[in-house]
């Protein structure tokens, strides 16, 4: 909730209000940038009401969010179960685009203009799962007490097709490895791909501008390995644009 723009928090809270006929408070599982779109997000919230026929909720309350929000489904919970708390994993796709096109613009970041050493990219990208503070690597904020995080995957891929792009997580994937030296291909993306316990705030941003970065050569890559080691600030803050990002998996110990 914010006081100075409408979220989609408060958006849900007030199409949920209107149809169970009192105040609602939901908790998401976590917050995004501005842009930053989700293929998989959870929130919960506790209702005096039964909802008995969930199908019929479901249908009504899409009926009343505007059409940039979808619910894909409602589940009962255990009265404890909390949707930010108990979440064990979160993972990220980052999607990075060559041939300039209208239609994927909201969805990928163009990098059509810029040679890019994909080599230096990659070695980055490894380097990334070495990392466990990440307080060069975040945007401050008074909403966590430690900027430590346990990385489990982070790579690149390629997609075949911008079509990819939207499609669910780990549904059917056909991405395939890097093989360098790389040379785009026609319709060709670039997928990022980070799983992690935890994120901070523009994290996944950040790691993708400064890495990019050095694949232009703006930042050596000994440069980049030493300023994270030594938690320093980098000289600019390399901060990729939201649109590209997408909250892709969250999992749970109960849905496993």
């Amino acid at each position: 909730m914010q006081k100075n723009a409408p979220s989609v928090q408060q958006v849900i809270n007030e199409a949920l209000q209107k149809l169970l006929g009192h105040h609602i408070a939901s908790m998401g599982c976590g917050r995004t940038d501005t842009g930053v779109h989700a293929k998989d997000f959870y929130m919960h919230f506790d209702t005096e009401k039964e909802i008995a026929d969930k199908a019929n909720f479901l249908f009504r309350l899409n009926c009343v969010l505007p059409d940039d929000i979808t619910i894909f489904k409602i589940i009962d919970m255990a009265d404890k179960a909390h949707t930010r708390f108990d979440a064990t994993e979160r993972t990220y796709e980052y999607f990075v685009y060559f041939d300039k096109s209208s239609y994927i613009r909201p969805y990928g970041f163009y990098q059509g203009f810029y040679h890019i050493d994909w080599e230096k990219v990659i070695a980055a990208a490894e380097f990334v799962k070495t990392i466990e503070d990440f307080t060069s690597l975040c945007l401050p904020s008074i909403d966590f007490k430690t900027n430590i995080c346990k990385i489990k995957e982070s790579k690149w891929e390629i997609l075949p097709s911008h079509h990819y792009i939207l499609k669910p997580f780990e549904e059917s994937d056909p991405a395939k490895p890097f093989a360098i030296p790389y040379q785009p291909a026609n319709g060709e993306v670039l997928r990022f791909t980070i799983t992690s316990n935890r994120f901070l705030r523009g994290m996944v941003r950040k790691i993708v501008g400064s890495i990019l970065m050095i694949g232009k050569g703006k930042i050596e890559l000994d440069e980049f390995k030493q300023i994270v080691t030594d938690k320093r600030d980098f000289r600019i803050h390399y901060l990729a644009p939201p649109n590209a990002l997408f909250l892709s998996k969250v999992k749970y110990p109960y849905f496993e």
